[in-house]
């Protein structure tokens, strides 16, 4: 059945949202064999995927998820990965930071896969039970204003195509909708991609599966975050809008280092500098941190720009409210909300 599908994106032709619904349906339910999937994979890069390919692969995936509920407008910060930078895991930091700022976060992640370091593998490290129910994660959410989505307990349809990606060895359609598939069904999302050629394609996509608000971003020195070393690339969806434009990290203060001041290593370490980042050290790894903490802020509305969003990222840190989070988290996930308040 994924013929037909395939036989098109050979020609070069592009699948409306709708076909792309059917095609991942196909290969979800089971019924494509690993080279009809890793031909399809490969005629999709060889053609360039579209957003309505990508929100139509989004839509059947997280159907096929474990949906995790909740009652309150979430947002998940996290990259795309394969950026091969080696930093720590910024995103990670700046969920508890997020959190501990008020606003309600849905950290969606993985075991490593190319990198020293996945979100779960540090998250793992510093104590969290990472490897949890959809129900459980509502909890989290619910009560402590932060959960952790371990995709592979959350998305297990995916399984199906794990074979024939490993085999490709190159990246593909998932590695994009990795970040996108979020069973929070998120309101708001910050996105680091790998390609600076990417950001507005993800961010039409993001509207497209009906998140509210989002930025995608690609820093000028590589990176799927916002760096303060050099100009990142952000494009930004608003009302179903989207606008391209550059954040300037030395506008906000921040000053000039290099790719070395992220450096991260294995779990123990970045363990190390995530609790060393919300003990209030001072340094480029807070900087990185306060910066896409407070874009966080800004396209949640939490702070009407990213300056403000900088000040309450820097008083969320020295308050110590951050750390309150990461280990309300490492509690609950551990025995429950009794010990976690």
């Amino acid at each position: 059945m994924l013929k037909k599908y395939l036989s098109k994106v050979i020609k070069g032709e592009h699948l409306s949202q709708e076909e792309s619904r059917q095609a991942m349906q196909i290969i979800m339910n089971g019924n494509a064999t690993d080279a009809q999937i890793g031909s399809f994979l490969t005629a999709l890069k060889v053609k360039g995927e579209i957003s309505e390919e990508i929100s139509g692969f989004a839509h059947t995936l997280l159907q096929h998820a474990d949906r995790v509920k909740h009652s309150k407008p979430v947002i998940c910060p996290c990259g795309t990965g394969g950026d091969t930078k080696g930093t720590f895991n910024v995103s990670t930091t700046v969920a508890f930071v997020l959190a501990g700022g008020g606003v309600a976060v849905a950290k969606h992640g993985n075991r490593s896969v190319s990198s020293a370091c996945g979100s779960a593998d540090v998250l793992s490290q510093l104590g969290v039970i990472v490897d949890k129910s959809a129900d459980k994660v509502s909890e989290e959410i619910e009560h402590l204003d932060i959960g952790f989505l371990f995709a592979p307990a959350l998305n297990k349809a995916m399984r199906v195509v794990a074979n024939p990606r490993k085999e490709l060895g190159f990246r593909t359609v998932f590695n994009l909708l990795g970040p996108i598939i979020n069973p929070a069904q998120l309101d708001y999302q910050l996105v680091g991609v790998y390609e600076e050629s990417l950001t507005e394609k993800v961010a039409e996509v993001l509207n497209l599966i009906g998140v509210k608000q989002a930025m995608v971003v690609h820093s000028e020195d590589g990176m799927d975050e916002i760096s303060t070393n050099f100009p990142t690339k952000v494009s930004e969806m608003r009302n179903g809008k989207v606008k391209t434009y550059h954040i300037d990290p030395q506008r906000y203060g921040f000053k000039r280092g290099t790719l070395a001041d992220y450096q991260g290593g294995n779990p123990e370490e970045n363990a190390k500098i995530i609790r060393a980042i919300l003990n209030g050290e001072k340094g480029p790894k807070r900087d990185i941190v306060l910066l896409n903490a407070a874009a966080g802020f800004y396209i949640t509305n939490k702070t009407p720009s990213i300056t403000e969003g900088i000040r309450l990222a820097e008083k969320t840190i020295d308050s110590g409210a951050a750390l309150v989070k990461l280990e309300a988290l490492i509690a609950f996930s551990r025995e429950g909300i009794e010990n976690a308040c």
